[in-house]
């Protein structure tokens, strides 16, 4: 009976591990991003783990009755997993409606800890008596070897719980979605409880073993106590070391997790990945505990002094994982597999020593725990209970109050401080020594924030879940980053920024109210104040980005019209009651884990509730960061909740090019007089005029697409919603080695073919609508110029320019970039600068700067 139990209980910790996973992405969706909801999940979830253990202490009966309890416990894990799949979606509408847009933090951080153990805390208090359970019924199977099924058992379900993380993340989950993933980990959970229910019901009653034709020659049992002194102060100690070694075990994990996402992709398979090894780290150390840590009573010390030497160890190495990935991603070659790979390699780099050391020594407490007056399920249960504090104590108390370096050396020390609770020989304190020197003299930039080049960190923030830095560049300006790897803005770009908020409002005839999502910088948020007689709502994640806006004066500046709220934007938009005329959503990394949730169905149906009568919306797609499927995907989801959507481009370039997709209550109508009126206004004219927005046709200009272009361009593709993020699995894609440049898919989108929008601008002239066509043909033949000198064909780029300066008269791009050709040239080629000026000046007499320019270089 014993391969078949460790085989249930594998199969019971796939389907909890795959379970877990479905539940907090299940659960971010409704309570937001931010970090009680976050850490609240995980709390309550190990909380509820730790419940279950305590529960299960006195649960004692022959192995019949054993095994239908077991049964019993898989069973109510499988229904109460199916009842989840729908009470979740449920509670968490109930708790927008009840926390509204920006409660307390009070009130906040209670809502996260209850919804989690409401709609969970059946099934994660089965699942926390399920080890206990099954050891238990492995004993009483087998009593000769009882104190060593231990480590075999964990270790099976840890190693099943590494294969729900693999089903989940690389097919269940991107094929199936989540609703259904959770349907099928409940089965497997139901499928244990039909076969342990099977296996009871063949047994007779009673308390003797099956009898066997052999004996087995019984295993040295480990001593009866626990590595310290017999009675009740023993006790105390081991439940203090299990408690400890359970909150510092899940703490580094959380601290692991952060610093690789400074240095990998931060991508739903990067947090896979980094969970896979912790497993499989710990379920090796479990398997073999009975081979070379069988008494707890001599292993424990030397695993506590090993355990700290990994975690200096791991604090060496991950100023160097940066490097390593580098390497790892070139030798691995492109392709998201590729990718995968490379940063799992990375991942171990840190994370596999220390969690085989961690599954062997909770093996080896477990089994002092078991042969104690303690019991298996009291020890189970204060391991528990400090992995349940963990993101308390470490994710929200350590790490933003010391930072990366003293989190890790008071984690490793407190490995070391535990041995104060045992029997250490004199010479072992001279390991102890050297291993907390190494820990104490990890680098200063254990952070990992690498700033580019020349450039020098002004400010940085290690929050509970972002690192926050703000880098002055070389030339003086100043960039928001986070996590190393994301820009979010600076002041170089601050022309760009500003068009991300002026855009969208000129496109409404009369804004009077705005929400934008994503300040960053407060920038682009800051342009709406410009606008008279608009008030606007600023919603940015992130505390720290939000504390650091003063390093972005005078750019950002805006006055009390514009109010900023720190929340989770899908969380703001469900909780509240406000109407807005314009809402802008700025552009969200859609390959970030998280961000995907910012491109869902259900988001963008509560949007459209917040619009007032005749409002819009604008959602900027990064077209640098999106592959075509990616963006077919979007445009699907945004269709389905916009019919008449339209598309427009935020400005003539290709390096960094972006898409918005506007849609509204309605379909949108733009009347040329209001909007002639509205970009001469004195009162905005002198913010446009800087952006080259004070004149009607570069605005008009930037219309890019139709509704039934979009929908040709989405075709077949799968709408992302919360039930089945496809943005999620997707996006990711484009973080390959050699990712296909956002110039490129600018061009595959300016080939296909565009018919002039018909209906867009009402109450328009003949005259005004050639203006408008051929002021649209002068755009898109620039553009084409600007790819071609990305691509580095500058005979083809030269070529966009001169068809752009032909095509259309109000159309000056084209011009400005030959002008700039010919400065350029003037000295190495001072003949084709001549010739250039003289072209520009004969083709567009009106414009006197190429005039100018000859005479003042002297050509």
């Amino acid at each position: 009976m014993l391969p078949t139990l460790r085989l249930l209980f594998t199969l019971s910790g796939a389907a909890g591990l795959g379970l877990q996973l479905a539940w907090t992405r299940m659960l971010s969706l409704g309570l937001g991003q931010e970090i009680p909801a976050t850490f609240g999940v995980l709390t309550t979830f190990f909380g509820g783990l730790a419940g279950g253990a305590w529960w299960w202490h006195r649960q004692r009966d022959d192995p019949r009755a054993q095994a239908l309890r077991c049964a019993g416990l898989e069973g109510l894990i499988g229904s109460w997993a199916l009842l989840s799949a729908w009470l979740i979606p449920m509670a968490s509408e109930a708790s927008w409606q009840a926390l509204g847009p920006a409660p307390s933090q009070a009130i906040h951080w209670l809502a996260c800890l209850l919804l989690p153990g409401l709609t969970l805390l059946p099934a994660t208090l089965a699942m926390g008596a399920t080890l206990p359970a099954i050891e238990h019924l492995a004993s009483q199977l087998h009593p000769t070897n009882s104190h060593r099924q231990i480590g075999p058992l964990y270790a099976a379900n840890t190693f099943g719980a590494v294969l729900g993380v693999g089903l989940a993340i690389l097919w269940i989950q991107p094929t199936l979605g989540l609703p259904n993933s959770v349907k099928i980990f409940a089965g497997g959970n139901l499928l244990c409880a039909l076969v342990l229910a099977a296996i009871g019901l063949a047994r007779k009653s009673d308390t003797t073993p099956a009898p066997s034709s052999r004996t087995p020659r019984p295993a040295p049992a480990p001593r009866r106590a626990a590595p310290a002194s017999s009675g009740t102060r023993s006790l105390s100690r081991l439940g203090l070391l299990l408690w400890t070694t359970g909150l510092v075990g899940i703490g580094y994990e959380l601290l692991a997790t952060r610093l690789l996402s400074q240095v990998l992709e931060d991508t739903v398979f990067t947090y896979a990945a980094i969970l896979s090894l912790y497993l499989i780290g710990t379920a090796i150390g479990a398997a073999l505990q009975n081979r070379l840590a069988p008494d707890p009573a001599h292993a424990a010390p030397r695993l506590l002094v090993a355990l700290a030497a990994t975690l200096a160890l791991a604090g060496w190495t991950f100023p160097i994982t940066g490097a390593l990935n580098e390497l790892l991603r070139g030798l691995m070659g492109n392709g998201t597999l590729a990718s995968i790979l490379a940063e799992f390699g990375v991942a171990a780099s840190v994370m596999t020593l220390p969690s085989v050391v961690m599954g062997l020594l909770f093996g080896t407490l477990a089994t002092g725990a078991r042969v104690s007056p303690m019991g298996l399920a009291r020890g189970v249960a204060w391991n528990l209970t400090g992995a349940a504090l963990a993101p308390i104590v470490v994710g929200l108390g350590l790490l933003p109050a010391l930072g990366s370096r003293w989190t890790l050396c008071i984690l490793g020390t407190a490995y070391l401080a535990l041995l104060g609770l045992l029997s250490l020989q004199k010479r072992q304190w001279i390991g102890v020594i050297g291993v907390a020197v190494a820990l104490f003299t990890v680098p200063k930039s254990l952070h990992l924030q690498q700033p580019p080049p020349g450039s020098q960190i002004l400010h940085l923030v290690e929050g509970p879940s972002d690192t926050v830095t703000v880098v002055r560049q070389p030339d003086g300006n100043r960039i928001l980053r986070t996590n190393n790897r994301f820009t979010m803005g600076g002041t170089a770009s601050a022309i760009a920024e500003r068009r991300h908020g002026h855009l969208p409002l000129l496109f409404h005839p009369d804004p009077r109210r705005a929400l934008f999502l994503g300040v960053g910088t407060g920038i682009s948020f800051a342009s709406l104040g410009t606008h008279p007689g608009l008030i606007a709502d600023g919603v940015e994640l992130v505390p720290e980005v939000a504390d650091l806006q003063a390093a972005f004066a005078p750019q950002n500046d805006h006055g009390a019209q514009l109010r900023l709220h720190v929340a989770d934007a899908r969380r703001f938009v469900r909780g509240s009651n406000a109407r807005y005329d314009v809402v802008i959503a700025d552009l969200f990394h859609p390959a970030r884990d998280g961000a995907a949730g910012l491109y869902t169905r259900e988001h963008f149906v509560a949007i459209r509730q917040r619009l007032a009568d005749g409002g819009l919306f604008c959602q900027w797609l990064p077209l640098f960061q999106l592959d075509l499927a990616t963006l077919r995907s979007i445009t699907a989801t945004f269709l389905s909740v916009f019919p008449d959507a339209q598309a427009l481009l935020l400005r003539f370039n290709a390096d960094t090019p972006v898409l918005g997709l506007v849609g509204g209550t309605g379909p949108l109508r733009v009347d040329p007089a209001v909007l002639a009126q509205r970009v001469s206004n004195p009162e905005l004219r002198d913010a446009l005029k800087p952006l080259a927005l004070a004149d009607i046709w570069p605005v008009a200009g930037c219309w890019f697409a139709d509704a039934p272009w979009l929908r040709d361009l989405a075709g077949d593709a799968r709408i992302n919603t919360d039930a089945n993020p496809v943005v999620l699995f997707e996006a990711p894609r484009t973080l390959t080695r050699f990712p296909m440049p956002g110039h490129r898919l600018l061009g595959q989108l300016l080939d296909r073919p565009r018919p002039v929008p018909s209906t867009l601008f009402t109450g328009v002239f003949p005259e005004w609508r050639q203006r408008f066509d051929e002021y649209l043909a002068a755009r898109d033949a620039y553009l084409r110029g600007v790819i071609a000198e990305v691509d580095g064909d500058g005979i083809r780029a030269e070529q966009g320019f001169w068809a752009s300066l032909r095509l259309s008269r109000d159309f000056t791009s084209g011009y400005a970039q030959l002008v700039s050709r010919a400065t350029a040239q003037a000295r190495t080629d001072p003949e084709k600068a001549r010739r250039i000026l003289d072209e520009l000046t004969t083709a567009r007499p009106d414009l006197k700067v190429a005039a100018e320019l000859r005479r003042r270089l002297g050509l």
